[in-house]
């Protein structure tokens, strides 16, 4: 039993699911970028700002599996 009422999730678990998604949608944005058939200085910029982006959500996605692992601690 994990003293919650019906319905309300574990914190941690639900860190995790986002942390999840994310990844793939980090993951998703480099590829579809790749697929990209454009050439030039726009496009350089453009990738160059997508590959920030899909960084920065990796990053993010780290830091919240960083805080389900202490909210796991915690339990423990």
């Amino acid at each position: 039993m994990s003293g919650r009422p019906d319905g309300e999730r574990d914190p941690a678990q639900g860190l995790r699911t986002h942390a999840a998604l994310l990844r793939e949608r980090a993951e998703r944005l480099r590829g579809a970028c790749a697929a990209l058939d454009w050439k030039g200085p726009q496009a350089d910029a453009f990738r160059a700002r997508v590959d920030e982006l899909a960084l920065r959500c990796t990053r993010a996605a780290e830091g919240l599996a960083r805080s389900a692992a202490e909210f796991d601690g915690l339990k423990g």
